[in-house]
Parts: structure tokens; C-alpha cells; sequence
């Protein structure tokens, strides 16, 4: 599912004409496409919502070029609860 909604937000990101190569979106094996990306000295940041394995692979590719890197790992599924949320149903939700 996760990879359908980036996509769909790259149809809406089209639509305000930003220049050619300013965001990308690429999908594949994280063994062959994501090792690509991270250690390509031309990728500024790499940002993965995955396993601690992956992000694992990740971040010993990007080390090569000291690239950043912006990981979610272990499916927390984080949250940001603003000051006047209910926050049982947060909790709960």
C-alpha cells in the first residue's frame, strides 16, 4: 500500500511543475534499486520506512559518500499529537 499512496502524491507533485530531477520517485528491490540510490554519490539524502535490516543496508551504503539518511524502521508507525488531541483515542488510534 505504501508505495501506491507515494505514488499518487507524485501525480499531485507533477501538477505544480516543479523542474525535472528536484524530487524523484523510483521503486524496486531495496537489494538492487535501494543499494543504487544509497550509495550513489549524487543522492543528497535517502529517507527508507522499512526494517531494521534494511535500514541496516541503508545506512552502510550511504556511509560510503557520508550521505544522510532519514530512517523509520521496525513499524512503529509514529504519530505527531498536537496539543489539544484527545489523547486516548491517540493512544488507541
Amino acid at each position: 500500500i505504501a508505495p501506491n499512496t507515494v505514488l499518487e502524491f507524485f501525480k499531485l507533485i507533477e501538477k505544480i511543475n516543479l523542474p525535472a530531477g528536484v524530487i524523484n520517485y523510483v521503486c524496486g528491490h531495496g537489494a538492487t534499486v535501494g543499494n543504487s540510490l544509497s550509495s550513489n554519490s549524487k543522492t543528497g539524502i535517502v529517507s527508507l520506512t522499512g526494517s531494521v535490516f534494511a535500514g541496516q543496508k541503508v545506512m552502510e551504503a550511504a556511509a560510503l559518500n557520508i550521505t544522510k539518511v532519514s530512517l523509520e524502521l521496525g513499524g512503529k508507525a509514529p504519530a505527531i499529537v498536537c496539543a489539544d488531541a484527545d489523547l486516548e483515542l491517540a493512544a488507541t488510534a
